[in-house]
């Protein structure tokens, strides 16, 4: 379902300005949700999947009796199970066409428009260390403990003024026509920290779970190589990510996952024996759409998203095994990233995606995001691109690519 399918949505066309410190937007397809108002605003834990699940219809379940109406939660789950996921149920909940909410966002920023000036980058893990977390993973599936692992990596842009969030989702959406975008006001670390307040921005390619009454549809990637304005080039890439064996198995890896986990849960399952290609603005992906019926179609898109959150395309495989090295590898917690976003309404309906090609913007501070999958085949040097490739999603959103690559020294 995507989200200009709700039932019975509040259409809005008068859209009036968007904020992004107070608003959500989702988008899906062709259209919108976009959020006015914060009727509650409240965090729960994720590792418990029927608490979650009850505890959150009953939010939902309150606010429809209170207005008579459908209700409907955005959220965010963070990478880590121990941590809590954040959600809002707006006042009030508006679905547009993208294209026109692109031209309002568009005309709200005219007349506002100032460059974001790069002022500093610091790298969470420089390239040195995630080169070596790399071969130290290597190392583990040298030992027969791990068939894949993601590893990612953090990086903080330092701007001379406050950003100009308007700006930078505007860029998103004139920029990656495809994907889902969001705009998320959510907290990074610590919930409770009202300094760490701020804005969770981005265009996922990756549908996590959607829910149609009993229809699920899921749009796993793994297995990237980047674009390249080249028409040549391009067609080689494509066929050399198509025939490559290493990403052939990253992706394999992550099929056999969901397949163990949404089987059992459905009348039928639909996975396609050979994936297909998609593209972002900058990215190419080995993707395959699985498509199911539920043998029993109460259960919530929450719950079920949060059943196969982390996946071995955010996590590796096996996933558990996986998730234990991860923090110790990277060295630093990922909070919201690699985590999942998206809305669900008080009937289980809903629509998640996982939380990559994104960063959190606060104040005059952009924390930007990458991961690759790490297997047996892997080049530490040619991962390490793969995430600074990834990273340009956002760098062009915030019109700083060229900055960034001359104050990192970085050529792709």
């Amino acid at each position: 379902m995507h989200a200009g399918q709700l039932s019975e949505p509040t259409q809005t066309h008068e859209l009036g300005e968007f904020r992004p410190e107070q608003d959500c937007l989702f988008v899906s397809g062709p259209s919108c949700l976009i959020s006015r108002g914060v009727a509650r605003r409240f965090t729960l834990p994720i590792n418990d999947n029927a608490a979650l699940t009850s505890r959150l219809k009953q939010q939902l379940d309150e606010h429809a009796a209170r207005t008579g109406g459908q209700a409907i939660a955005f959220g965010v789950v963070p990478f880590c199970k121990q941590q809590q996921a954040q959600f809002i149920i707006p006042e009030q909940v508006s679905t547009l066409d993208k294209q026109l909410f692109a031209q309002c966002l568009s005309a709200q920023q005219a007349g506002a428009q100032t460059p974001n000036r790069l002022q500093s980058v610091h790298y969470k893990q420089d390239r040195a260390h995630f080169e070596q977390t790399v071969r130290d993973a290597k190392a583990l599936f040298a030992d027969g403990q791990l068939d894949k692992i993601v590893l990612s990596k953090q990086v903080e842009l330092h701007f001379e003024q406050p950003l100009d969030q308007v700006g930078v989702l505007s860029q998103l959406l004139a920029q990656s026509p495809s994907g889902y975008h969001f705009s998320i006001p959510a907290q990074l670390h610590d919930a409770h920290a009202e300094q760490n307040t701020g804005v969770l921005m981005g265009v996922s390619p990756e549908l996590l779970l959607r829910k149609t009454n009993e229809q699920i549809f899921s749009n796993p990637l793994a297995g990237s190589i980047p674009r390249d304005p080249c028409p040549s080039v391009e067609a080689q890439r494509r066929a050399t990510l198509f025939a490559s064996k290493k990403d052939r198995f990253e992706h394999a890896v992550v099929l056999q996952d969901m397949a163990q986990i949404l089987g059992p849960l459905c009348s039928q399952l639909h996975i396609p024996e050979q994936p297909d290609l998609l593209s972002t603005a900058t990215m190419w992906h080995l993707s395959t759409v699985i498509e199911g019926t539920l043998k029993a179609p109460e259960q919530s898109a929450i719950a079920l998203a949060n059943r196969l959150h982390p996946t071995p395309a955010l996590c590796g495989k096996p996933t558990a095994l996986a998730y234990q090295h991860i923090d110790a590898l990277e060295g630093h917690g990922r909070g919201l990233f690699s985590g999942i976003v998206g809305w669900c309404d008080n009937q289980g309906n809903g629509e998640w995606v996982v939380v990559i090609r994104c960063g959190y913007l606060q104040a005059n501070l952009a924390t930007l995001f990458a991961g690759a999958g790490i297997v047996a085949a892997s080049d530490p040097s040619s991962e390490w691109l793969e995430t600074e490739a990834k990273l340009n999603t956002m760098l062009n959103a915030l019109d700083v690519r060229h900055a960034y690559h001359l104050a990192t020294k970085h050529t792709l």
